[in-house]
């Protein structure tokens, strides 16, 4: 229940500064057409846009977070790298692996391997185990010296 005061408050007169006549014209004949008050159609106005200026922003943060999901993380400038099926899912987005000396991948099969890995680039030796496909490895590689089979 709202108190007198509330009430008082919520509905008291206010003037807006710099409303164009031409828009102020129209918003009082969309007054006169609908049988509302000025308040009352400026009040939707305003709801209206305040509710679609919140959506634009939840709109955005979605945008913005799925881009970013979709986007791969970077495991980069490292000597010696043993990669196993958990540490894989522990990161929990698709890697690129670059610019390492000694990358080995253990206990790894197919749908793991094309689930997370996104790239392989730059690496001097590359170790798969068997249970990968080497024709799926090489499509994900650039710039690696040796490809070992284990």
């Amino acid at each position: 229940m709202v108190d007198k005061k509330d009430e008082t408050e919520e509905k008291k007169d206010i003037s807006v500064k710099g409303v164009s006549r031409d828009i102020y014209a129209k918003v009082l004949r969309l007054a006169k057409e609908t049988g509302k008050t000025l308040g009352e159609v400026t009040n939707d106005a305003y709801k209206t846009f305040l509710a679609t200026a919140s959506s634009a922003r939840q709109i955005s943060r979605n945008f913005v977070e799925g881009a970013t999901q979709g986007l791969p993380r970077y495991v980069e400038n490292i000597k010696n790298l043993t990669i196993e099926k958990n540490d894989l899912k522990e990161i929990g987005h698709r890697v690129a692996f670059r610019n390492i000396d000694n990358l080995e991948f253990k206990n790894i099969d197919n749908e793991t391997f094309e689930d997370y890995v996104e790239s392989i680039t730059n690496v001097k030796n590359l170790k798969i185990p068997k249970a990968v496909s080497k024709a799926k490895v090489l499509l994900k590689c650039n710039f690696v010296d040796n490809i070992e089979v284990s």
